[in-house]
């Protein structure tokens, strides 16, 4: 997998880290701060909380969902 950072959001827009896609953190996020929180590529959104399901219910279906749409749009 390549070198990208994925940057998840809480709710309300603000940064909550800047996660590496091995270490399966950023799924985990998005179910700590629930519905609306989105992981981002780049600034463009791949995951968002509730519409996409629970990211922390398959951490590698979460993880493909960002790349395939972010490979998707390059």
């Amino acid at each position: 997998m390549a070198k990208v950072t994925l940057d998840a959001y809480d709710p309300k827009g603000r940064l909550i880290a800047k996660c590496s896609a091995n270490d399966y953190a950023h799924a985990l996020l998005m179910s700590l701060h629930g519905e609306g929180s989105t992981i981002r590529i780049k600034n463009q959104i791949v995951w968002l909380e509730g519409a996409d399901g629970e990211g922390a219910n398959s951490y590698d279906y979460c993880t493909e969902i960002c790349f395939n749409r972010y490979n998707a749009v390059k």
